[in-house]
């Protein structure tokens, strides 16, 4: 990895599992901003029933540390989707280094790559750089074109003043947050 490309200060620890300790790096991105270790320790244990063994689909990667936080957690495989090459390019160096191989990284549009008729996984992560049109265009394509299935768990990060346009048939499990951030964790069953 080129040190000139990414400083060392940019980069966050995986909190448990396997990885636990290890460093994620990523490039300074004024739209890149990785869940905070308190967030994720948070999500992780709302997801510990659920992450072990799941198929999960992280829609706007970013840093990558919701899908190798999963991996750490014996997540069974992750799919992780980045529209900018350059961070796509270092998250599968980051997923090289740390010897994983069953995360795909796809250098794609996500609100592109959901409009055909997927194949459902059990937790999708949506937390893009804080657009509420994101969001919300990416919870209609989860839920009309297949992607859930009937306990799928679905985590939403978002800026605390945007509001959210949540599917009727979607069931809050948690909610949190911080002075800024709101994050969510729903599902299709409200049988966990």
């Amino acid at each position: 990895m080129n040190n000139n490309f990414i400083k060392k200060n940019n980069y966050v620890s995986i909190i448990a599992g396997k990885f636990k300790g290890k460093k994620i790096y990523f490039k300074d991105n004024l739209y890149l901003r990785p869940t905070t270790n308190r967030i994720r320790e948070t999500l992780f244990n709302w997801l510990s029933k659920t992450v072990q063994n799941a198929i999960c689909l992280d829609c706007f990667a970013g840093s990558g540390v919701l899908g190798i936080e999963s991996i750490s957690r014996n997540a069974t495989h992750v799919t992780s989707l980045e529209i900018d090459k350059n961070t796509a390019i270092i998250l599968k160096n980051n997923i090289k280094k740390l010897k994983i191989n069953n995360l795909n990284v796809i250098h794609t549009n996500a609100i592109h790559w959901l409009k055909k008729n997927g194949t459902p996984y059990d937790i999708i992560f949506i937390d893009p750089p804080y657009s509420i049109e994101l969001i919300n265009e990416t919870l209609i394509l989860l839920n009309k074109n297949k992607w859930l299935k009937k306990n799928s768990m679905i985590y939403i990060e978002k800026n605390k003043k945007k509001i959210l346009k949540i599917p009727e048939n979607w069931v809050l499990y948690k909610k949190k947050h911080t002075s800024q951030i709101e994050y969510y964790l729903y599902t299709l069953n409200n049988k966990i």
